[in-house]
């Protein structure tokens, strides 16, 4: 069965390597490093992270759709839709493990 890995996790791993660290205090940092990544993609920022992937929000423009129950058209506004693309490095692992 696969886990789940949340933000106390992190800070929860992170804690073995800085032990003079308060748990507090990185997660905290790991709070801030989040935050930091979403105020980016809402800027319309791209968030590459190293041997994991690249973020993106593709903008898509306004519609008309159709509701398949009563085929009443429906305009839907412009939103966003946030892209990940996973990097070479972690495809590579991924392939080894399950292969």
């Amino acid at each position: 069965m696969s886990k789940v890995v949340f933000k106390k996790d992190i800070a929860i791993w992170l804690k073995e390597f800085n032990k003079e660290m308060q748990l507090s205090k990185i997660e905290k940092v790991v709070d801030m490093f989040f935050q930091e990544v979403a105020t980016a993609l809402v800027c319309g920022d791209r968030v590459e992270l190293r041997g994991l992937g690249s973020m993106i929000v593709k903008k898509r423009t306004a519609r008309l759709a159709k509701n398949p129950r009563t085929d009443q058209k429906i305009e839907v506004g412009n939103k966003g839709s946030l892209c990940f693309r996973t990097s070479k490095e972690l495809i590579k692992k991924f392939n080894k493990t399950y292969n």
